[in-house]
């Protein structure tokens, strides 16, 4: 396998490895983590609001009375979805249809049928553990639940679970460890909103599911560093200041246009950058675009200042749009900027380990630049 060949496995070898796991539920987030990576894996649980106590109760019989006739009914979400909604077990299901989108009795019939097959392959593979379940444990949660649920999954076949909780803001990359014969822990950063599922963490995540991997299966850890995630656009690394352009609060962009016909259809693409945010600034936001539909992000942490700290942003770029823009973006007037150095446009979900650009403070102000700043609005 030549140089370009094995660095091109390296955002697949990821998507392949999410393939192996399945939600148990909570909430929805490890399905938009999955989402995020680039894979759409089928799943009883992946976009599921599950209790504990109800998946246990569900687990223990099977599930035998989910989906049975007058088991289900549709509600409309807080954001204006149609929620599926289990009597017999309390699981809400997002469907993914704006409410208005479809008839009721439409959906209704339509969800009987793919939760009927959902159950029939999730029993399946409970039944042939072929599949790495995840499940994440709040820090309230008593260790006598997941012992419960471990048991109810476990009299089904030989299934692993994996165990998440949260690091706090100190997390740092850790391997994935095994606590017992079936049962593997690990740890990210955060975990989404309870009613944000989609506000995915997603850099620990991939940590995660690399190293869970990696352990159950017995395979090397697929690398996560920067260069193991090949370039798809040449970008100056240099160091560069932007000012808003806007009297009022607006967005300013500095970005470029992408043709998509270009680049991968089937890989989900990451611009990063390196930046750095002075103590006078003002602006709401800082922030990446790879498209205009992200999947993952990191913007600005703006409580931290006067340090170099990395943006992000993750997406698939429309094959059928003529441009899509990548680069940076803030929120803010012309009295705010910033600096940038280390910019990248790379194939894969998430930006890849590197170190901090190994510059000079930039100056408190760049005298003389700031108007050329406003006057140029692509990232060149």
């Amino acid at each position: 396998m030549d140089a370009v060949t094995g660095l091109r496995t390296m955002a697949a070898l990821l998507a392949e490895r999410l393939h192996a796991f399945r939600s148990l539920g909570d909430n929805c987030e490890f399905g938009f983590v999955q989402r995020y990576g680039g894979v759409e894996p089928s799943g009883l649980l992946r976009f599921s609001y599950t209790p504990m106590a109800d998946l246990i109760r569900g687990l223990r019989c099977g599930f035998a009375d989910f989906g049975v006739p007058g088991d289900l009914r549709l509600s409309v979400s807080s954001g204006g979805t149609y929620y599926c909604h289990s009597v017999a077990y309390n699981i809400w299901a997002n469907t993914g249809h704006p409410a208005g989108s479809i008839e009721p009795e439409v959906l209704l019939e339509r969800e009987y049928g793919r939760l009927a097959h959902l159950k029939r392959k999730m029993l399946d593979d409970l039944a042939d553990g072929s599949k790495i379940l995840v499940r994440k444990v709040g820090r309230d949660e008593p260790e006598a639940d997941f012992a419960r649920l471990a048991e109810a999954v476990w009299a089904h076949g030989p299934s692993t679970l994996l165990r998440v909780t949260e690091a706090g803001p100190d997390w740092a990359p850790e391997p994935a460890r095994r606590v017992a014969d079936r049962l593997i822990a690990g740890q990210v950063r955060r975990f989404a909103p309870v009613e944000q599922a989609w506000d995915v963490d997603l850099e620990p995540w991939m940590h995660l599911v690399d190293s869970a991997y990696a352990l159950e299966r017995g395979a090397a850890p697929t690398r996560l560093d920067a260069a193991a995630f090949p370039e798809a656009l040449t970008l100056p690394g240099r160091l560069r200041r932007h000012v808003g352009r806007h009297r009022a609060t607006a967005l300013s962009a500095y970005t470029r246009a992408v043709d998509p016909a270009g680049l991968r259809a089937d890989t989900v693409h990451v611009f990063s950058s390196w930046v750095w945010i002075p103590e006078d600034f003002a602006g709401d936001r800082v922030f990446a675009a790879a498209g205009y539909a992200r999947l993952g992000w990191r913007d600005a942490d703006l409580s931290r200042r006067r340090c170099w700290q990395r943006v992000w942003a993750a997406g698939r770029l429309r094959p059928d749009a003529t441009r899509e823009p990548v680069g940076l973006g803030m929120i803010g007037t012309r009295r705010d900027g910033f600096w940038s150095a280390g910019a990248r446009f790379a194939e894969g979900p998430i930006p890849g380990d590197e170190p901090a650009p190994d510059l000079p403070m930039p100056p408190f102000r760049f005298p003389g630049r700031d108007l050329l700043g406003r006057l140029r609005p692509r990232f060149l």
